[in-house]
């Protein structure tokens, strides 16, 4: 009988035992609690910034940080800046919370009701078996536009908005095959630069779009903060054929805080032309390698420029192979116009150009070796030349006489130191012409073979 006891007493305290340590383990799970609210909790102005504050809440601690995801509201722009997590400590009914709260940046673009969905965020609590995943609340929130900015879409307030457009290359001539790049650069006063909203390059006929992702910068100074935001949007336009194009005019209206009004900056419109050449790609360009700003070389086959080529090719072949032959074609003429040249220099033109300067001077002494050169290099008097043939001539027409006879005089007088008789050295100048040509022409009348022998 008392063992009896004694075993259930066992079992009572065993029972006992299970049942607290059941109830410690459910006391240590931890709780999880997940919060989320606007700021402001009213309508806003649309292109102003709303706070989604969400807090992440556990009765005992975090291991690793809540993976926070990015969430879309149609019409407005959602961001997380990169700051640092908020540290909550909390008492709520007497229980101890602690927690990390990260805020949403949301700017609606236009004026209207808006959603924001609920979206999951991932939490490792410490003492659980794994992570856990907290889902946020649906919120609602309404903008506004103020009066004169019903339209505008998108609605963008800004202190001041100044935008500059620049296109590379600026000028020059295009081919297939080149590329435009278009460049805006938006800087608003006293704006976040993810505020301002992008610029809508259309497409051109007979021109390839392609977009590049857009810069952003903020510009901070250490004591005025924020000063403004500067974005910049690029786009480059490959020529597909050859013609005349134009990049539209870009319109860009944004709502002047400090006026109330709205106001529109218009970017002119950029004309180019392409020249159409019989030129092809030789390979496509990567759609990736012009959007990501990825380095990048068109290569183009020009077939004038490969016709060209291939004839110098062959000019310089032909100019190698024919280099020796033409050294020594180039050395024979050579010799030949040293010959010619030698040969007019001791012809009959020089030596009656050296008669003519003697016969100015009027000295015999010059003027008898003078005259019978010529008439040596002129070859109308024989070889060697003698005064019988002048007087032959003379004789053959009497219409030569005139001026020749002094001459001849004059020789034999000087040959024979007796003293000259006065010359007219311009009339004999005539005479000996004529005499010469009376030679000439009998030359040409002569007959080559001697007249044959009768018997």
């Amino acid at each position: 009988m008392r063992m009896f006891r004694l075993i259930r007493l066992l079992l009572i305290l065993l029972l006992f035992a299970c049942v607290t340590t059941r109830a410690s383990g459910a006391d240590s799970a931890p709780q999880l609690m997940v919060r989320a609210h606007l700021e402001p909790s009213g309508p806003v102005v649309a292109g102003s910034q709303i706070k989604l504050v969400v807090d992440c809440l556990t009765t005992t601690w975090f291991t690793e940080a809540p993976d926070w995801p990015l969430f879309t509201v149609p019409g407005a722009i959602v961001s997380l800046p990169d700051e640092q997590a908020v540290n909550l400590h909390e008492v709520i009914d007497g229980v101890d919370w602690f927690g990390v709260s990260r805020a949403y940046r949301i700017v609606p673009q236009t004026g209207g009701p808006f959603a924001i969905p609920s979206f999951a965020i991932t939490v490792q609590p410490g003492q659980a078996s794994g992570p856990v995943k907290l889902t946020t609340p649906l919120l609602k929130f309404a903008a506004t536009v103020p009066a004169g900015a019903e339209g505008m879409s998108p609605f963008f307030p800004a202190q001041k908005l100044v935008a500059t457009q620049t296109a590379e290359p600026s000028q020059g001539h295009l081919r297939v095959g080149d590329q435009v790049t278009r460049t805006i650069t938006q800087r608003a006063a006293g704006t976040q630069s993810m505020l301002i909203p992008p610029v809508n390059f259309s497409d051109v006929a007979g021109l390839k779009r392609y977009p590049k992702a857009a810069t952003t910068r903020d510009i901070v100074e250490d004591r005025a903060g924020l000063v403004a935001g500067e974005r910049t949007d690029t786009v480059t336009y490959v020529v597909d054929h050859g013609g005349k194009y134009t990049l539209p005019a870009v319109t860009i209206e944004w709502w002047n805080t400090n006026t109330q009004r709205k106001e529109t900056i218009v970017l002119p419109a950029v004309t180019l032309s392409a020249v159409a050449a019989t030129e092809k790609p030789l390979f496509a360009i990567p759609v990736d390698a012009l959007s990501k700003d990825a380095a990048h070389r068109i290569v183009v086959i020009d077939r004038r420029q490969v016709v060209l080529l291939g004839l110098l090719l062959t000019g310089v072949l032909a100019l190698i192979w024919a280099y020796p032959r033409l050294l020594t074609f180039y050395g024979r003429a050579r010799q030949s116009a040293i010959a010619a040249r030698r040969r007019y220099a001791e012809g009959a033109a020089p030596a009656w150009r050296a008669l003519r300067r003697a016969t100015r001077e009027g000295s015999p002494r010059h003027i008898i070796p003078a005259l019978y050169r010529w008439m040596d290099q002129s070859h109308e008097f024989g070889q060697p030349a003698r005064l019988d043939s002048v007087e032959r001539l003379v004789r053959l027409d009497n219409a030569s006489t005139r001026g020749i006879e002094p001459v001849i005089d004059a020789v034999n007088r000087h040959y024979s130191d007796q003293s000259g008789a006065r010359v007219h050295w311009i009339e004999a100048e005539d005479a000996l012409r004529r005499v010469a040509k009376r030679a000439r022409s009998e030359r040409k009348t002569e007959t080559v073979l001697p007249p044959l022998n009768r018997y």
